[in-house]
């Protein structure tokens, strides 16, 4: 993300220490903000629209301290928009809901890693077929998937890269195959 007050400041020959306690300010908010972007987009995530136009306002209101101080005027009597940490925080909740949704995908992974070492074990057993209940010892992962989704007016049953365990239209038992 390119700031203006980075153009202002070279266009106008002027550096961090030139500037006002208030420019310094809000450029020191910047900074950290730009840190806390830089995160957010090596999680993989773009910030959000609301937290780009708190982030140009603040950089707005940088250079209109700039522009007060090379046309020696004190216009800019505003505030800064926003808190630095007002801003900092969206971006941490963003990269902490990166996270969890990381979290729960490894979860995810592991049950079905888990679900295929089930199905797997019941097949090299040689068992091809088991009624649901037999499932809920001998393959518990698998049981309380099927039971969890169980809809009697669909077709029932897992499926994993090299398994498979649907349950059979005319016998209510469930058939395992491999792929």
């Amino acid at each position: 993300m390119e700031f203006q007050y980075e153009k202002e400041l070279e266009k106008n020959n002027l550096t961090y220490s030139d500037l006002s306690e208030d420019a310094q300010v809000g450029i020191d908010g910047i900074k950290d903000i730009k840190k806390a972007l830089n995160m957010l987009d090596k999680s993989g995530k773009k910030p959000t629209a609301k937290t780009i136009r708190k982030v140009k306002a603040i950089d707005k209101w940088v250079c209109y301290e700039i522009y007060d101080q090379v046309n020696d005027t004190d216009k800019n009597e505003d505030e800064i928009p926003f808190e630095e940490e007002e801003v900092l925080e969206e971006i941490q909740d963003q990269v902490k809901e990166e996270m969890d949704e990381h979290e729960e995908n490894i979860k995810a992974d592991d049950k079905g890693i888990l679900v295929e070492t089930e199905i797997k074990s019941l097949f090299d057993n040689g068992v091809k077929t088991i009624e649901i209940d037999n499932l809920k010892s001998k393959a518990p992962t698998c049981y309380d998937i099927l039971f969890d989704t169980y809809d009697p007016e669909e077709e029932n049953g897992i499926m994993t890269s090299n398994f498979s365990i649907i349950e059979g239209k005319e016998d209510d038992m469930f058939h395992i195959k491999k792929i």
